[in-house]
């Protein structure tokens, strides 16, 4: 037996790590109570970080409507999507 620690998204849990398991094996699996630290995800201060900078800078009246939709034309240079 092992532990195999797993996420639980729409529905499905999908391991953390890699696995070395038979497409479509069946499981048993045991839901444990996740550690106290769990929730302090130190992923989520970049992030933070960004909204700061975002409420230092308001909308720049110059940037074009369609940014967000065409995020990759004027990052990137790709044609525009319809």
């Amino acid at each position: 037996m092992s532990t195999i620690h797993a996420v639980y998204e729409n529905g499905v849990f999908r391991p953390t790590v890699p696995v070395d398991l038979p497409e479509r094996c069946e499981v048993e699996i045991s839901v444990a109570p996740p550690a106290a630290d769990a929730f302090d995800d130190k992923s989520e201060k970049p992030l933070m970080e960004l909204v700061e900078i975002a409420r230092q800078h308001p909308s720049n009246r110059d940037r074009p409507s369609d940014y967000a939709a065409q995020i990759d034309h004027y990052l990137r240079g790709a044609p525009k999507s319809p």
